[in-house]
C-alpha cells in the first residue's frame, strides 16, 4: 500500500509552464498512457490502421477498468521513482506485453 500520495507532489514541465500533480493524479495519467501505448502497439502488430476512419477504437469503460487495475502499482512505481530521484520510468511489470526496443 503506498504511503499517502495525496500529499506528495510531482512537478511537470510542459510547453505551457510548470505543473504540480498529485502522485495519484500522476499515476491516474500514466495509467492511462501506458494503456494508449498498449492499444497502439497491438494494432500495430495486428496491422490495424488506428488513424483511419473506420478504425474500430476500444471503449472507454475498457480503458477505466484497466487504470482501475493498475493505478496502485503505478503509484508505487512513481513513489519509488521520486525516492530514486530518476525521470525515467520503471518498465510495466504487470504487463503481459514485451518491453518496446
Amino acid at each position: 500500500m503506498p504511503s499517502e500520495p495525496s500529499k506528495k507532489f510531482i512537478t511537470v514541465e510542459t510547453k505551457t509552464g510548470k505543473h504540480k500533480l498529485k502522485v495519484s493524479e500522476y499515476a491516474r495519467w500514466f495509467c492511462l498512457i501506458e494503456a494508449l501505448d498498449l492499444v497502439s502497439r497491438k494494432a500495430q502488430q495486428f496491422k490495424v490502421d488506428l488513424q483511419s476512419k473506420n478504425a474500430d477504437w476500444v471503449k472507454p469503460l475498457a480503458f477505466q477498468k484497466y487504470i482501475d487495475e493498475r493505478y496502485e502499482s503505478m503509484v508505487d512505481e512513481v513513489i519509488m521513482q521520486e525516492s530514486l530521484n530518476t525521470t525515467i520510468p520503471t518498465p510495466c511489470t504487470t504487463s503481459l506485453e514485451p518491453a518496446l526496443k
